[in-house]
């Protein structure tokens, strides 16, 4: 890491001295790390003759956002880290398609003598569309989808339970007029194994108001909250409940002999994929010693 630090310490001295952009270096500079901590072998195996083309979307993304610019400055380990657990779930890191997300963060960390010092760093996010995939990857869903609920179409539901009963109106326009009383989110596994999470409006609406970053709503929440309703409630119900795999499948024996533990209580938590923690508009994430992040779950 000694000579990829120094290489940073000459693009910022020449940049003072010449003028020229940071992010022009980016390429050099990546290229060297990748090649100089062994992170391109670690690509290759995982993307083979995409690793090319997925190296040249990090470069990509890193020069497009100056955040993310300073984050591959100050921590460049982090930046590469995250584009691998992209890569390890086969997933692409445009953050256009929704899919995965290399985002900056400030990070505050303490010293030995007691100060506390910042620097940028990236997290890897997995997206709304990333965990459906993945999902789907297993070939053990038959059934996964999220609806709102309108006023009057919900008779009953049973929180122990989750039992619920829903009659939906069938005039499209009758229904669009009525107002959104929650969301309900259910899946079924190809042997039968059923889950059913109801969140309503109120609820939600707790939801972003407690995990939200600063005092004003994200732009997603303004700008489309029924959709970033829909997305927390897959997010609970997948990301809590549900099966992900890295790798494309059938439903073969060992994916649906855990499907059988989750219905009858034998699945341990710790064994489970780690929960995602993101801001559902700009995916921002949580970890230990970070400050003024948000969290939705």
């Amino acid at each position: 890491m000694g000579k990829i630090q120094n290489a940073l310490q000459a693009n910022r001295t020449a940049e003072l001295q010449t003028g020229d952009p940071a992010s022009k270096s980016v390429t050099a500079i990546l290229n060297s790390m990748l090649d100089s901590e062994g992170y391109r072998k670690r690509f290759d195996e995982l993307l083979g003759r995409r690793a090319p083309q997925f190296v040249s979307s990090i470069i990509t993304l890193v020069n497009a956002d100056k955040n993310l610019q300073k984050a591959f400055y100050e921590a460049p380990v982090t930046v590469i880290q995250s584009a691998l657990k992209a890569a390890t779930f086969d997933l692409p890191i445009d953050p256009n398609l929704g899919y995965a997300y290399i985002v900056p963060f400030n990070n505050s960390a303490k010293q030995p003598d007691g100060s506390w010092s910042k620097r940028m760093e990236a997290a890897f996010i997995l997206g709304y569309k990333g965990m459906n995939q993945l999902a789907l990857r297993t070939g053990a869903y038959k059934t996964i989808n999220v609806i709102d609920v309108r006023k009057g179409e919900l008779k009953s539901y049973n929180r122990l339970t989750e039992e619920i009963d829903l009659d939906f109106i069938e005039d499209e326009d009758e229904r669009e007029s009525l107002p959104i009383i929650g969301w309900v989110g259910y899946f079924k596994l190809v042997n039968g194994t059923e889950k059913t999470l109801y969140m309503t409006k109120k609820q939600i609406e707790a939801h972003e108001r407690k995990h939200r970053k600063g005092k004003n709503m994200g732009r997603g929440w303004v700008e489309n909250p029924d959709a970033m309703a829909e997305k927390t409630v897959f997010r609970r119900l997948i990301g809590k409940w549900g099966l992900m795999s890295i790798d494309y499948q059938k439903a073969d024996a060992t994916t649906l002999a855990a499907a059988d533990a989750i219905a009858k209580g034998q699945f341990d938590d710790e064994d489970a994929l780690p929960e995602i923690i993101v801001d559902g508009d700009t995916g921002e994430i949580v970890e230990p010693g970070v400050e003024n992040q948000t969290k939705l779950v």
